[in-house]
């Protein structure tokens, strides 16, 4: 089931909120927790199994965590941690794997494709950063298996995010009470989302489908389509952030804010400090950190650095198109700190940001490849090696909704760096009417349209 849909906004939302309603206060994690797992099966069953056992060995193991001490404390930690991550590398990377080893010719057989549960990377990271803490004594170990499931499984972030550490919902999980301005706050920015989504993210798909679709791009289309695809991408994970934001809201929980207007960045330092900002200090502080973060020597930061980055970026999916994103972005910070150790002359804010965004675009292009060919047909046509004019498929695709919405996008993008003026404080902070007014948008435009999936389902 995905948030975009008849059967989520007039089926299962209403009937949570209404058995949420009145149902006394303390069977509250129960409903959420029940209405969540009915949530990830109705996608599919066999995997909710999967989800299930994670959640009750990470709860076990933290239990088992501040029961020890010293040499066997070591040991429940590494238990805790190796379970869910085995689950994930066997689930999300075996297929790469085993297709690189077949690409080298090494017999391993007959090969039959592993699924990839959705939200697998989400709720595993959430798991590790639960069983870190509770070691670190920066979080109490959760006493209620059904408290703890219920921030594992809570359907607003379960598939697509934000990742959600237990030490930013633990209080909310324990006593919460009915707040109308928090659950009018929270359906105000579920609407949003929704908006957000269909209305410019989705409708930039056309585009950039068009562009990747190409045999031969020339300059103009991949510069189009990486622009799209930059909106499109952005809109669409926004939006379902806010979204599962909006869901918390709506029960009482506070999810962490995912994104800070990344696209105004003047360094590549500041996109991460403002992009998917969960996994970004996620990484920090359960990656970066340990493996000695800057306290190291230069070398070896940047060493740390780089390795961060390209793990993130194959967190991202099975493909080395993703870990070569990571080290390209990974690079990009250390080229920004050498920068910055050099005492080089400021760079002007414009260029700056300018430099920024073509960075980030580049990297675009490569998230966005299915494969390498794809890729180096997207480089090569970015290069001009294909002419520097739009080829006829782009002109027909690039029809004026798409092009207005990709004007708009740019606008709503750009709009909190203008001056101050009542439209752009429409834009900054939509008052509720104006979201209702544009969900219902959504919702129509909706019908005449296949359902696209949230990008980062498949992460």
């Amino acid at each position: 089931m995905v948030f975009i849909s008849d059967s989520f906004v007039f089926l299962f939302l209403p009937v949570f909120l209404l058995v949420y309603a009145i149902v006394p206060a303390r069977f509250r994690n129960a409903s959420i927790l029940l209405f969540s797992l009915i949530f990830y099966g109705w996608w599919r069953f066999d995997f909710l199994p999967l989800l299930i056992v994670i959640a009750c060995w990470s709860w076990a193991t933290g239990l088992w965590i501040i029961r020890s001490a010293g040499r066997e404390r070591r040991i429940a930690l590494l238990a805790a941690i190796l379970a869910p991550l085995a689950s994930l590398i066997w689930f999300k990377y075996a297929n790469l794997l085993a297709e690189s080893l077949l690409a080298l010719g090494v017999p391993i057989g007959h090969w039959t494709a592993v699924p990839l549960p959705i939200g697998l990377s989400f709720f595993v990271f959430g798991a590790i950063s639960y069983s870190v803490d509770v070691f670190r004594k920066t979080v109490a170990a959760e006493p209620s298996l059904v408290n703890y499931a219920t921030y594992q499984a809570m359907f607003g972030h379960l598939v697509a995010g934000p990742v959600v550490r237990y030490q930013s919902v633990a209080e909310r999980l324990t006593s919460r009470s009915f707040d109308l301005s928090e659950f009018t706050e929270g359906w105000r920015r579920f609407m949003l989302g929704f908006a957000q989504k269909v209305l410019l993210g989705d409708t930039l798909a056309p585009l950039v489908d068009a562009g990747y679709s190409l045999p031969n791009p020339g300059m103009a289309d991949v510069a189009l389509t990486v622009t799209a695809y930059t909106l499109h991408l952005y809109f669409d994970f926004a939006g379902y952030s806010s979204m599962a934001i909006g869901l918390g809201l709506m029960v009482g929980l506070k999810f962490p804010e995912n994104f800070d207007d990344p696209y105004l960045s003047k360094s590549i330092t500041e996109f991460w400090r403002r992009w998917h900002i969960s996994l970004s200090s996620w990484l920090r502080d359960y990656l970066y950190i340990p493996l000695g973060g800057n306290r190291v020597g230069m070398v070896r930061s940047y060493f740390n650095l780089l390795v961060t980055m390209a793990l993130g970026g194959l967190w991202h999916g099975a493909s080395w198109t993703f870990l070569v994103w990571g080290i390209w972005h990974g690079l990009g910070l250390i080229a920004a700190r050498l920068w910055n150790s050099a005492r080089a002359p400021a760079i002007p804010a414009l260029v700056s940001h300018l430099l920024t965004m073509i960075f980030v675009m580049i990297g675009w292009l490569l998230f966005r490849a299915q494969d390498w060919q794809v890729a180096q047909t997207m480089m090569s046509g970015l290069l001009g090696f294909n002419g520097l004019s739009f080829s006829s498929p782009m002109i027909a695709t690039a029809r004026p909704t798409e092009l207005l919405t990709l004007c708009l996008g740019l606008f709503v993008v750009y709009a909190p760096a203008l001056p101050d003026y009542p439209l752009r404080r429409l834009i900054a902070r939509p008052p509720f009417e104006l979201a209702l007014l544009l969900w219902l948008c959504a919702l129509w435009t909706m019908q005449s349209r296949t359902v696209i999936p949230f990008l980062y389902f498949q992460f």
